[in-house]
């Protein structure tokens, strides 16, 4: 059954198909107007009428005498009522001969007794046995003739008009309707060709697709199911790293924790039970702290952006500040905020306060007692940028270019850490479409990490 219901489903050839049929209506609709007001167009009409009789005149002016002219009336009257009989029309043309003096030599017979009236123009109307006609008036050297046609109404001109397209367009609309058929399924086969290949591919092959087609139509298309399996690879391979690196960084503190523990249980005086709990809590307070930041990254790159609010910049440094200012001040750390008054801005509060406290929390780490650590927020014409400096020991430059991968550490110092504020703050700009560069430090010491953020074109900013 269900084999059978597919082909009432949507499909791209039924709607190709049915669109040809509405083109043609339409131009049939069209066409139909046109030839209907072309039929009842008097100036159109009379040109028609003009020419009938030019040609009919010329004809008997090679009609020397009564007997040629008689064969030549008689002749187009037949031609002209034929036709009109061909056609179904209600009424016929008359036609009338008379020669200069006024002797009637010929009248159609469809005409009966009746006459047609002479007329000052060569075209007039005149009613002939209670019917309206058009009639034609004209002299040559030797005949006066007179030819004319009925004037039919509206609707009987209307439906001939419908009657002879719709024959015209019933004969065409099978040729159409199958040859447009035939060439857009066979042009819909690569495509058909490119999902077959596509549900082939195993669950877990990620490798391109490696199709190639001659249409431009395809191109754009499979280039763009190439980079899309080309960045889901890349992503589980990153999200297979992160796991594994995640795990051998939890391993260590779990270590600790697990040797404390038994330390703990085993310690037999009062001072080796209080050195245990205290490395037990070190060891415990890593784990939660490598904990958090693991599930802060994981927000930050699987969270959609929530800009949906703006916000004061200045307000958010100023908390973030105020948080750390304990800590600071417990090491004689001098922290100091450059910035206008207020800075608005339409962006995701959650993703800029992770780079505002990764940024702060590493400064305030690394920087030795009594230094310095300056944060600085200002506006240019396309971005708002953030700097945050200290005169700390810096980085080597031998790992600037590694600084922010995951879980990794630079060497020289002896600070404890994850490795994962920095690779946080770089995830982060990232989701904003910023970008961070890493510069030297006040006077020429220590880090300076400066963040570029596009301003949104919803933003509004004051100072």
């Amino acid at each position: 059954m269900k084999r059978y219901l597919k082909y009432f489903g949507p499909s791209l050839i039924r709607r190709v198909v049915i669109a040809v049929l509405i083109a043609m209506a339409l131009c049939w609709v069209v066409l139909a107007v046109f030839g209907y007001w072309r039929e009842t167009d008097p100036t159109e009409r009379d040109r028609v009428y003009l020419a009938h009789g030019r040609t009919l005149v010329s004809a008997l002016e090679k009609a020397t005498t009564e007997s040629d002219a008689l064969k030549v009336i008689s002749t187009y009257s037949d031609i002209f009522n034929q036709s009109y009989r061909e056609f179904k029309i209600p009424r016929v043309m008359l036609l009338q001969l008379n020669d200069l003096e006024g002797r009637r030599i010929y009248f159609s017979p469809e005409g009966g007794n009746a006459q047609l009236p002479a007329g000052q123009s060569q075209l007039f109307d005149a009613k002939v046995n209670g019917e309206l006609y058009r009639v034609f008036h004209a002299q040559t050297s030797r005949w006066d003739v007179m030819w004319a046609a009925p004037i039919l109404n509206s609707p009987w001109f209307f439906m001939m008009v419908i009657m002879e397209m719709s024959v015209q367009m019933l004969i065409a609309l099978p040729i159409m309707v199958l040859t447009i058929w035939l060439l857009v399924a066979r042009g819909l086969r690569p495509l058909r060709i490119l999902s077959n290949l596509i549900a082939d591919k195993n669950k877990d092959d990620l490798s391109p697709l490696n199709f190639t087609s001659e249409y431009a139509e395809l191109k754009p298309l499979t280039a763009g199911l190439d980079r899309l399996l080309h960045q889901l690879h890349s992503k589980i391979e990153r999200e297979h790293a992160f796991v594994q690196d995640a795990a051998h960084e939890l391993r260590t503190p779990m270590a600790v924790i697990s040797a404390q523990a038994h330390v703990l249980a085993l310690a037999s005086t009062p001072a080796e039970r209080l050195a245990a709990e205290q490395n037990l809590e070190l060891a415990i307070g890593r784990a939660s702290h490598l904990i958090a930041q693991l599930l802060e990254m994981s927000h930050i790159d699987n969270d959609r952006l929530t800009a949906t609010d703006t916000i004061d910049l200045v307000t958010l440094l100023q908390q973030e500040l105020a948080r750390l200012a304990p800590a600071a001040m417990a090491r004689q750390i001098e922290l100091s905020l450059a910035a206008p008054d207020t800075l608005l801005s339409v962006i995701d509060a959650n993703v800029l306060q992770s780079i505002v406290q990764n940024l702060l929390n590493n400064a305030i780490l690394y920087v030795h007692e009594g230094g310095q650590v300056e944060v600085e927020l200002r506006q240019s014409a396309e971005a708002i940028i953030l700097s945050v400096a200290d005169n700390g020991p810096g980085i080597a430059e031998a790992d600037r270019e590694r600084i922010f991968e995951r879980f990794y550490r630079g060497a020289g110092h002896d600070v404890a850490g994850t490795g994962l504020g920095l690779a946080i703050v770089a995830q982060a700009v990232a989701r904003l479409n910023g970008q961070i560069e890493l510069s030297a430090g006040l006077s020429g010491q220590g880090c300076r990490f400066t963040v570029e953020i596009p301003c949104r074109a919803a933003s509004s900013f004051g100072v």
